[in-house]
C-alpha cells in the first residue's frame, strides 16, 4: 500500500537516478536552452501554479549561478538533480500528463524531492544571496 512517505521515497530515488544520468553534454544543452526553461517557469504563474513557478525559477537561478561560477556548490548532486527535475517539468507528457486535471502534481513532487534532498545546500544558497527558499512558501 502506498502512503505519502513511500511515494516520496520512490520519487526521491527517481530523482537521484535521473540526476546521476545527466551527462556533461546534457548540462551544456540545458544551459543553451535556459531561456526556454525560464519561459516555461513563467507560464506556470499564469496557469495558477505560483508556488511551482517560484520553485522552478529558484532552481533555474541556482543552476545558472553554479554554471556561471557565481556560486560554488558544495553539494555536487544538487546541480544534475535540479537539471533533471526541470527537464521533467518541461515535458508535457510524463507520469501524469500535464494537460490533465492534476497534471502538474508529479512535476511538483519531483521538484520537492530536489529541494528536500538538498535542503542544506539550498539554505546556504539562500543565505548567500539574501533570498527566501520557495519551498518554505508551499
Amino acid at each position: 500500500m502506498f502512503n505519502h512517505r513511500n511515494v516520496m521515497s520512490i520519487i526521491s530515488d527517481f530523482v537521484v537516478r535521473g540526476g546521476q544520468a545527466v551527462t556533461a553534454g546534457e548540462v551544456a544543452t540545458f544551459r543553451s536552452h535556459l531561456a526556454a526553461y525560464k519561459l516555461k517557469a513563467e507560464t506556470l504563474g499564469a496557469a495558477g501554479q505560483q508556488a511551482l513557478r517560484d520553485q522552478a525559477s529558484f532552481l533555474l537561478r541556482f543552476i545558472e549561478d553554479v554554471l556561471d561560477d557565481v556560486y560554488v556548490s558544495d553539494d555536487f548532486a544538487a546541480l544534475p538533480e535540479a537539471i533533471f527535475a526541470l527537464r521533467y517539468l518541461a515535458k508535457g507528457v510524463d507520469i501524469i500528463p500535464d494537460n490533465t486535471a492534476g497534471g502538474l502534481t508529479d512535476d511538483a513532487t519531483v521538484l520537492r524531492a530536489v529541494f528536500e534532498g538538498h535542503a542544506p545546500e539550498f539554505e546556504k544558497y539562500c543565505r548567500k544571496n539574501g533570498i527566501k527558499n520557495p519551498l518554505a512558501s508551499s
